[in-house]
Order: C-alpha cells, then structure tokens, then sequence
C-alpha cells in the first residue's frame, strides 16, 4: 500500500492525533486497530501509514522574531505547542511501525 493512499493517510493521522491529545500506547493502538478492522484489515496498512507520518501537514514556519507572538496566541486558544505535535507524530510512526512488525508475523 501506498503511504498517499488514504487508508493509510487515515490510520496515521489518528495515531498521531491519538498522542497528541494525550493517549497512550495501548489506547492509541486498539483505536487504531479497530479503524483498520472497520476498514477490512488491508494489507501493509500500518506500514504505509507509518511511511506517512512524514508527510503529515505540518504547521507553517514563522520568524523568530514572530514565535512568541504565535506561542501565545496558540496558547491563548488551546493549541499544543509544535514540540507536542512532533513527539505524538514520533511516536505514532513508532507504534505503527509495530503494529506492521506485528500483523507480518
């Protein structure tokens, strides 16, 4: 499977989106799994989904001169900070990447 297909563009956003809003491991993993039975248990789905965490939108790069004007606004409306973003997308290609290693054996 394809990383741009979207089942795979599918599981991977909801991984990372599970971390980002404060999931752990084995929640974020049965949310997966269970997305990925709905959708038939394709074939190297987790691993075209973890190759796409990569290409997940990322937020647009400011100034430095303009970042703590956007760290406040972002706090001010209840955004996570970039750093929390980028470690859910980390771990969700690691849990992915697991998954994969699981349903191959």
């Amino acid at each position: 499977m394809d990383p741009q297909d979207p089942v795979a563009q599918g599981l991977a956003t909801m991984a990372s989106a599970g971390f980002e809003f404060g999931g752990d491991d084995e929640q974020v993993a049965h949310d997966v799994r269970t997305m990925w039975e709905q959708l038939g248990s394709p074939v190297g789905a987790f691993d075209a989904a973890a190759r796409a965490i990569a290409g997940l939108p990322q937020r647009p790069e400011v100034s430095i001169a303009d970042q703590a004007r956007r760290r406040a606004f972002e706090r001010a409306v209840g955004i996570n900070p970039v750093e929390v973003e980028l470690t859910a997308a980390m771990s969700a290609r690691e849990l992915l990447e697991r998954m994969a290693r699981s349903v191959a054996c």
